[in-house]
């Protein structure tokens, strides 16, 4: 094996770990199923599977066997202090969902300077880490850690969760959609979304058991065996037929699907192989509303809407056809205006969580 190229017991156990991980119950059994394979693909102290709000400080964590005593004593530090880690910091600011080390952003002397380092991953003995995170609704961030000591990780381990990234995202939402939101999709549910599988052709496989208050609060009907709703299915199909696996996997734009009751507005993630996961929000123009009442321009507004729609200065600026210095003038108001410091706690003021 040379660099971060995989040999055959490597694609095996890859394909062994992505059948179990198919069969998993919900999204518990998903996350152990899939901690205990990554830590035989890559011999580590400890894997973890988190659901993060980091807004609010808010965790849901689970670890490998036999550490879990352990890492769950440091989960109030890490709520406190996850900001401070440039593997959530990043996907916070762009969303980018491959795989990543602690020394892709700064080297170990700069994070031990670090409140987080210093009362949580020292004690552990955690002197390096690689992530993998997972699409998800605006503001919650899901994904897998792996924690090494000094030997650090090499590109053959990058490799290892690249080639296991898609069937990650792909079997953590058909266990999401599994137990109705019951563990994971509690968070989601409190961010006000309704998931749904469907198939390459739109038609719905499975749909979450928050599905009938969308129907009876705006009228959008979503139904196991019956297509998608109107635009949001042509977006879907469209989407999914020019989806790539060699790219990171990223929630497609915004489908407004209806003008009723604040709008509705369908959002899809692709797979590596059907179901695919569709997530549908209500309220979308509420947010809007809230932005004018505080006396932000109706260009400041677009900015702040598009700032929700993640990605960084550039990106946004590039969608919004303006030059990333009016850019950042626009958003230094914003910020000023809703009295927020940094990105993520304006989008949780804009979104009205």
């Amino acid at each position: 094996m040379v660099g971060g190229q995989l040999d055959g017991n490597d694609a095996v156990a890859i394909l062994d770990l992505v059948e179990s991980m198919s069969a998993a119950n919900g999204v518990d059994d998903y996350a152990t199923i899939a901690m205990a394979g990554i830590a035989e693909l890559v011999p580590c102290i400890a894997v973890s599977y988190s659901e993060m709000v980091p807004a609010e400080g808010r965790i849901r964590w689970r670890v490998t066997p036999g550490r879990g005593d352990l890492l769950e004593e440091f989960a109030p530090v890490f709520g406190r202090l996850m900001r401070q880690n440039p593997l959530v910091r990043h996907f916070e600011e762009t969303g980018d969902t491959r795989t990543l080390m602690w020394s892709d952003f700064a080297s170990l002397e700069e994070l031990a300077e670090t409140a987080l380092y210093q009362e949580m991953f020292r004690p552990l003995g955690v002197e390096s880490q690689m992530a993998v995170t997972l699409p998800a609704p605006p503001g919650l961030v899901v994904g897998f850690a792996v924690n090494r000591g000094r030997a650090g990780f090499g590109e053959r381990d990058r490799a290892v969760l690249n080639r296991l990234r898609p069937h990650l995202a792909h079997t953590y939402a058909l266990a999401l959609l599994r137990d109705h939101l019951s563990t994971a999709g509690n968070v989601d549910d409190d961010l006000g979304w309704v998931g749904a599988l469907a198939r390459a052709d739109g038609i719905v496989k499975a749909v979450t058991g928050n599905a009938g208050a969308l129907e009876s609060e705006a009228g959008i009907r979503i139904t196991t065996g019956d297509p998608l709703p109107g635009a949001l299915r042509s977006s879907f199909v469209a989407g999914i037929a020019s989806y790539d696996p060699a790219h990171p996997a990223v929630r497609s734009p915004p489908q407004r699907i209806s003008d009723e009751a604040d709008g509705v507005a369908g959002r899809h993630v692709p797979g590596p192989a059907g179901p695919h996961l569709v997530f549908v929000h209500t309220g979308v123009d509420a947010a809007a509303r809230r932005l004018a009442d505080t006396g932000l321009t109706r260009r400041q507004i677009e900015v702040a809407l598009e700032l929700c729609e993640g990605g960084t200065n550039a990106v946004i600026a590039r969608r919004l056809d303006m030059a990333e210095g009016t850019l950042r003038k626009h958003l230094e108001r914003i910020y000023r205006t809703l009295g927020v410091n940094d990105r993520a706690s304006a989008i949780v003021h804009i979104r009205g969580w």
